[in-house]
């Protein structure tokens, strides 16, 4: 059985200890298994932030600039699914400026600051900006300005497609955004007439959001 597995069994942490999860992924890192490294990394220490990010940066540099959004996001997007906001930032912090120190001139990436936050814009991949400006509505907690975001960048966002579930998620966990779930008129008539399935008078159906088994950590500003 592997490490991980038995600390999951038998030690404190549900998903299996945090240390040998860092071990494990910065492992599989370095022998460029980047699958297996990623499982690990998201469930490991605060160290394993930056050493996802700089395992997604090199991956990216096989491709082309313009996907640079897709690689970022297998380390922002699961982090935040995980509740792990500080990573999140931590991982997308280490990749743009990555991004920024080799490709900086060549993709004309602009630095906007304001007095609430710092961020790097960067002009020919729009979804990099929403990694960015999604991580700053989770900072300040406002629905109404994800719900701006997503409506900016919905072109891109459904043109990608592979990211609607885990944005269904976040949405819910950080900003109480429930989409909307398919109903049957004839199976609600049925239940209505058996007494099951409705929610309660003046209550919700509604599950509620993920929470994390233990306090969230504070997210970091945008750098």
């Amino acid at each position: 059985m592997p490490l991980h597995r038995w600390s999951s069994k038998f030690g404190e942490y549900p998903a299996g200890d945090p240390e040998l999860h860092h071990v494990a992924g910065s492992l599989y890192a370095e022998e460029h298994e980047a699958y297996d490294a990623e499982k690990h990394l998201v469930l490991g220490t605060k160290d394993s932030a930056e050493v996802l990010a700089r395992m997604e940066y090199e991956w990216f540099k096989e491709d082309e600039a313009h996907t640079a959004a897709l690689y970022a996001g297998r380390a922002v997007l699961p982090y935040l699914i995980t509740a792990n906001v500080r990573a999140a930032n931590t991982s997308y912090r280490i990749f743009t400026s990555a991004l920024s120190d080799e490709k900086g001139s060549q993709l004309g990436i602009q630095d906007v600051s304001s007095n609430s936050a710092d961020l790097r814009v960067f002009p020919s991949i729009p979804l990099l900006n929403f990694l960015g400006l999604l991580l700053l509505a989770i900072q300040k907690g406002s629905a109404d300005l994800y719900r701006q975001l997503t409506a900016k960048y919905a072109s891109h966002l459904k043109e990608l497609g592979m990211w609607d579930e885990p944005l269904e998620m976040i949405a819910e966990m950080y900003f109480g955004i429930t989409k909307p779930r398919p109903s049957n008129p004839l199976m609600d008539m049925m239940s209505g007439f058996f007494g099951g399935g409705g929610a309660p008078a003046g209550g919700s159906s509604r599950k509620p959001a993920i929470q994390s088994p233990t306090s969230m950590p504070a997210a970091e500003g945008l750098d």
